[in-house]
């Protein structure tokens, strides 16, 4: 599905939840692209389509969701004035990932912070966000200010990267369900390392890009491996939809990604309560429920 000459805008429509959406429900990964002011970095592996905040926000009301979380593309490196752009617009609703330099000053860690940054995103996938060596010397200047790791992944990597990840001493949070497609069995060694990190460590996973991981989203084995993951860490489990959905030959409707996410779980109510609020609550430090 990967198209790296351009990408497709957003739809202007999206599929209506068909369950009760709860109070405060969060997009845990989102990206925006505005009309002007960004430029690619050379490395950059797609062009993105126009989705800039007011759009974004549009498919957040659509949605029903309160809150949402705009990270890092890759594209842009580590100049995160769109994400911080983003935010300023609606700074009770969004958080942000960045992504960063090892270099940075705690100062300058200390003014994200202020801005609505909660984690730092590593790309060891796709480049232009730093890697595994950037990840390690940051992790304990993470985790003074209880920011998370966040990682692109091929999830193929996990068991050779394990014994790095788990020695972290900061929050890990893997994207994208770790990449691994729907034809991985549970039994097969990446599957067996997230697990292990899920068991081991503070590892969130985003239940995130289902539609990048197989044929049709609507895979069994897919939900099959959203249950499973919920089941091992429950309390470590966030939902995204990944808008506007970079790189696709085909667009997705982040209205039947989220029903889907619904469908994994029988619309248990209590289990999306956490997968939707609660857990990226606590995770991105979104103010109470008032």
């Amino acid at each position: 599905m990967l198209n790296t000459a351009a990408s497709l805008p957003p739809p202007s429509e999206y599929q209506k939840p068909r369950f009760a959406v709860p109070r405060g429900a969060c997009d845990s990964h989102t990206h925006v692209i505005p009309e002007s002011g960004w430029k690619l970095v050379p490395e950059a592996s797609y062009i993105p389509a126009l989705a800039p905040s007011p759009v974004h926000m549009a498919m957040l009301n659509a949605l029903g969701l309160e809150h949402g979380v705009v990270v890092q593309p890759s594209i842009f490196g580590t100049d995160n004035t769109v994400v911080l752009e983003a935010i300023a617009q609606a700074p009770q609703r969004l958080r942000g990932v960045a992504a960063v330099n090892p270099s940075i000053a705690d100062s300058t860690l200390q003014a994200l912070h202020g801005q609505g940054i909660r984690g730092v995103r590593f790309n060891v996938m796709l480049g232009g966000g730093g890697g595994l060596q950037a990840m390690t010397e940051l992790a304990s200047r993470l985790a003074a200010l209880d920011w998370h790791a966040e990682i692109l992944v091929d999830g193929h990597l996990l068991p050779d990267l394990r014994p790095a990840l788990q020695a972290l001493p900061c929050r890990l949070v893997i994207d994208h369900m770790a990449s691994l497609r729907a034809d991985i069995g549970p039994d097969a060694a990446p599957v067996r390392a997230l697990r292990a990190l899920l068991a081991d460590r503070d590892t969130w996973v985003k239940l995130s890009g289902a539609y990048r991981l197989a044929d049709q989203p609507s895979d069994a084995r897919l939900a099959e491996r959203g249950r499973m993951l919920v089941q091992e860490a429950p309390d470590r489990m966030v939902w995204g939809s990944d808008w506007p959905h970079v790189a696709c030959a085909a667009m997705p409707d982040a209205g039947e990604l989220l029903n889907m996410l619904a469908d994994w779980f029988d619309a248990d109510q209590a289990t999306l309560q956490r997968i939707l609020v609660d857990n990226p609550a606590r995770l991105f430090d979104f103010p109470a429920a008032k």
